[in-house]
């Protein structure tokens, strides 16, 4: 069997073995930290947290995200990736459990605290995992599928919870408890199946034969940055190192988008004349089946091309474009906007997460990939505590979004002067011209 097509059974072996058991793993995660926004009144009505508590225990989550995000990774790097991903999942799909036990605000602020600290290694985690088992060239792809269920969580999750709600009385418990309880329990109980599903790293893979390991493991090394290329290790150096900074706020950017539009969305549909319950649901989901969309469709532009830095400046200015629309359009078009930011948004961030390992490795990488993630976080603290001011401010979340379309664009301008940004060409002759036949034959 010739190399391309050696690469390419591997590829996709590892691809149909690795991505869905992520992909799960990230919707659970995502559903669990925010399925909080549905039960508010909820919790203002029999635990006493009123909306000031209630913004601020939002926003203690991304503390306790930012917090140990590092330490975590360095961990997951040390150990390896299926038994510290499943311990993570374990607790925080009991602290997700345990906030139906909610009394007061004191217990809602830990719990949301611990949640973000028990959460804050699995994302870069996984982001440092898929630099173990996938070549540069095909990153942006796998990045994009992972990151994909963002976008499916955030669709299905309001259905879902409102059904979960519906259980009120049950057992005595009311509806938010249940909501808790019953997405809490699928990730204790996936995260006991993790060990199994997940492996370490390739050279471990009983269901990869000894060719395709090797060639793996050849494919991989060769896109490690050469020396003059990494960054200083001591954190000290790290922190003055321009890249990695600009690496921070280019993250930060994306992710005060992203809490933007979903802060700014549910008061812009409830704008819409003559739409009932459902078709404020309906609506509220678009711009996340646009975000699907982006999310596939730019990472494969990116990896395709061999670059990252255009792709990654498309989104964020098509993000900067729905931000405004959203705010200076009628409410119909300017929904339509937001499904442009969103596009933007999520496709933005797995064509970013490429950018690290060209000038990253080994340990260095992991506590860097989890530095950035945690800074970039921190916008989910900062944005909806940004358009909160300007509202009590103005009266309206307007000027609010205004402040975060121009740290998106700020974004932009810093992406671009991301220079050494670009995937390198790892693929033999034999393997280019094997592919450039398929696509004739397609054609």
């Amino acid at each position: 069997m010739n190399p391309a097509t050696t690469m390419e059974n591997t590829r996709r072996k590892v691809s149909r073995r690795l991505l869905p058991p992520l992909f799960v793993m990230f919707v659970l995660s995502f559903l669990d930290r925010t399925n909080v926004a549905l039960v508010k009144s909820h919790l203002a009505d029999d635990a006493g947290i009123d909306a000031t508590a209630f913004g601020l225990g939002a926003g203690v989550f991304f503390i306790g995200y930012a917090l140990l995000g590092v330490p975590s990774n360095l961990v997951l790097h040390r150990f390896g990736a299926r038994r510290w991903l499943a311990a993570l999942m374990f607790v925080w799909g009991l602290l997700s459990c345990a906030m139906a036990l909610v009394s007061n605000p004191t217990g809602f602020y830990v719990l949301r605290f611990l949640l973000g600290a028990a959460e804050a290694g699995f994302f870069p985690g996984v982001i440092l995992y898929i630099t173990y088992w996938f070549p540069a060239a095909d990153r942006g792809k796998a990045t994009g599928m992972f990151q994909a269920a963002v976008a499916v969580a955030s669709i299905i999750g309001n259905p879902l919870g409102g059904s979960l709600i519906g259980l009120h009385g049950i057992a005595g418990l009311e509806g938010w408890q249940w909501m808790f309880l019953l997405e809490g329990a699928p990730t204790v109980v996936l995260a006991l199946a993790v060990p199994w599903l997940l492996t370490d790293r390739p050279e471990q893979a009983r269901w990869l034969t000894a060719e395709e390991k090797d060639l793996l493991a050849r494919r991989i090394e060769a896109d490690r940055p050469g020396e003059d290329a990494k960054p200083p290790r001591r954190a000290r150096e790290t922190l003055r190192d321009s890249r990695v900074l600009r690496l921070m706020f280019v993250y930060f950017a994306i992710q005060i988008g992203v809490y933007g539009v979903t802060f700014w969305l549910p008061a812009l549909v409830g704008r819409i004349d003559g739409l009932g319950d459902v078709g404020i649901g309906f609506v509220s989901a678009l711009p996340w089946v646009c975000a699907l969309l982006g999310v596939l469709v730019l990472p494969w532009i990116s990896d395709r091309s061999g670059d990252r830095r255009g792709p990654l400046r498309l989104a964020l200015v098509l993000t900067v474009v729905g931000l405004l629309g959203g705010v200076l359009l009628p409410p119909v078009p300017a929904v339509a906007a937001l499904c442009v930011a969103a596009f933007g948004f999520l496709g933005a961030q797995p064509v970013f997460w490429t950018v690290p390992p060209t000038i990253l490795s080994g340990a260095h990488m992991a506590g860097t990939i989890a530095l950035i993630s945690g800074f970039g976080n921190l916008g989910g603290f900062l944005g909806p505590y940004l358009m909160g001011v300007a509202e009590s401010a103005t009266g309206s979340g307007a000027t609010g979004l205004y402040a975060i379309a121009a740290i998106v664009a700020a974004g932009v301008c810093t992406a671009t002067t991301l220079r050494w940004v670009g995937a390198p060409t790892t693929r033999s002759d034999e393997e280019r011209t094997t592919d450039d036949t398929h696509r004739a034959l397609r054609g």
